[in-house]
């Protein structure tokens, strides 16, 4: 009974000696991370399992299992449960781990509803009840109005762009919150991925932990 407990507790721990090698070398994304923190979890209730077999051996396997309360902390406290493949496009960081992230974060949440309130402000000061504002990657943001309602479009419209039924024009408000904010989902990416590669390196740090572990693992799953 108590070999077969062990055994399933062996199914939830991956392979930690490779996913410590790819982390050493730099080449562990942050799917890779939870997977050693899942990893990791398992190794309190293996330790307790292995308590009631009293061999050598398995006293001493016992003993010289780590629990790397300190990595699991990290990665819980930093690394999203579901993160994306990619590591450059942001959404890996958890909430609260870092406040400049944070910070960001507010500013580029903050800046939809602005533009929905200053869209509300526009149509309402120039009477266009069917203006727009959108984004797009190639023009940026862009205030849109039909070529019907031209005639309305405030002195301070600058035009940026003709369609065949429309207008696109910019402000200079418009202009600085276009800055702002995609200043700030860039920078979000960047400092994401810096965060991610610090929390890469504390974890290469304790290779040698890693890999004690990950041999007492094998051990215990050749012996089941």
């Amino acid at each position: 009974i108590e070999r077969k407990r062990i055994r399933e507790i062996l199914k939830g721990i991956q392979d930690i000696e490779r996913l410590t090698a790819r982390i050493f070398l730099g080449q562990a994304n942050a799917r890779d991370l939870i997977g050693l923190k899942k990893s990791l979890q398992h190794l309190p209730e293996l330790r307790l399992a292995l308590q009631p077999f009293m061999s050598l051996l398995l006293s001493q396997v016992t003993s010289e299992i780590d629990e790397f309360q300190d990595l699991v902390q990290l990665l819980e406290s930093s690394i999203v449960e579901d993160p994306p493949l990619t590591l450059k496009e942001g959404g890996i960081i958890k909430p609260h781990y870092h406040q400049e992230l944070d910070e960001l974060r507010q500013m580029s949440k903050e800046g939809k509803g602005w533009i929905l309130k200053l869209e509300a402000e526009e149509r309402k000061r120039t009477g266009i009840s069917s203006l727009k504002i959108r984004y797009n990657q190639v023009f940026g943001y862009y205030i849109e109005v039909t070529k019907s309602n031209l005639p309305l479009v405030p002195a301070n419209y600058a035009r940026k762009q003709t369609l065949v039924n429309a207008e696109r024009f910019i402000t200079p408000e418009l202009k600085e919150f276009e800055t702002k904010v995609l200043g700030a989902e860039e920078a979000i990416g960047q400092l994401e991925y810096r965060l991610f590669e610090e929390i890469r390196e504390k974890i290469s740090g304790v290779t040698s932990r890693l890999q004690r572990t990950a041999s007492l693992v094998a051990l215990l799953d050749s012996l089941g």
